[in-house]
Parts: structure tokens; sequence; C-alpha cells
């Protein structure tokens, strides 16, 4: 009989985890605001059935969707990189990740580590506020974005910058030199 080795165990605490936060973060972001009306008398009835076999509540299990709706590509970033991605990039990386991407679940999004000795987290949220000046001003004007961004690593300096609803990503910046959030010092 096979006994799950730490790495298993630790990667099943992490799934835990994730979808906990998750199924708490999706039903913050899908209860509406503002006055609602509360049925007080009647009865609901039993004759509707769920829509799906998943739990409606956890986005860990739904399949990744994207979308550049809100794509901000306006200007040029104060070190001199357009905002605006070339037909290049969007044909050659941004949009085939992003297809890649939608083949997978949230889960697996979450369970991909990057190569190295330290095995990162290749995708991620990050709290806009740890953001360059700049981007966190941007990200201010573009609109009631929240708090919080999601970040897609697509090699080593690239990255695709934006925000998630639910199971949609919202593309907001393609970022190929790896200083919207800067890990080495200019």
């Amino acid at each position: 009989m096979n006994r799950p080795s730490k790495r298993d165990k630790r990667i099943a605490r992490e799934y835990l985890k994730l979808e906990h936060q998750e199924n708490k973060s999706a039903r913050l972001r899908t209860t509406p605001a503002g006055d609602r009306d509360v049925r007080t008398a009647g009865n609901p009835g039993t004759s509707k059935t769920p829509r799906s076999s998943k739990n409606p509540g956890s986005i860990s299990q739904m399949r990744m969707e994207w979308t550049t709706a809100m794509v901000d590509q306006e200007g040029v970033w104060a070190w001199g990189e357009p905002r605006a991605w070339s037909g290049e990039h969007w044909s050659d990386l941004i949009h085939p990740n992003l297809s890649e991407f939608e083949m997978l679940t949230w889960a697996e999004i979450w369970a991909q580590r990057t190569g190295g000795r330290k095995r990162h987290k290749k995708h991620h949220d990050m709290e806009v506020r740890v953001l360059r000046d700049e981007a966190v001003e941007r990200w201010g004007e573009i609109g009631e974005l929240g708090e919080i961004t999601f970040r897609f690593r697509l090699g080593n300096r690239r990255r695709l910058w934006g925000y998630r609803q639910v199971n949609k990503f919202h593309l907001i910046w393609w970022d190929p030199t790896h200083k919207i959030y800067p890990t080495d010092p200019d």
C-alpha cells in the first residue's frame, strides 16, 4: 500500500487552503451590493434542480476564462515601454499562453511552480500596493478594479497582469520586461 509522500500531503493542504480562500472570495465577489428585497412569504417550491454537480461557490474546479475588454494600452510607461503590445507579442506569446490556460482549471493553474530550487508559484494574486508607484496610480485611474491583481508568469521576465472575477481573468497589462513589479534594482 503506497502512502502519500510529504510533497503530496503538502500539495493537498495547499489545494484545500486555496479552495477555502476562493470559496470565501467567490461568495464576497458575487454578493450584490445595495438593498435587496427579502422574500417574507411564499414557498419557493421544490421543482428547482441544480445547474451543475460542482460546488458553485468554488472556482478552483472551474476552467479559466479570459477577456481583453479592460486592457490598458494607452501611452508609455515611465521606463519607456509602450503599454500596447505588438502584433508579434500577441500572436507568438500572449494569445497562445492564454489559450493554454483556458484548458486548465484554476486549481491546475495555481499548482504550477517555477523550475528553480525554490519552486515559487508561477501564477498568483498580488496586492496592488506592492506594484511600482506608476502602476498603482494607473490601476486607480482605470477604474474600480479592486485591491488585488493576478499575475501570470509567461517566462523568465514576461508577465500578464490583470484581475480575476470569479473564473474570468481580465487582462490589463502586458509586461515583457518585469518592470511593473521589479525584483531587480534599477
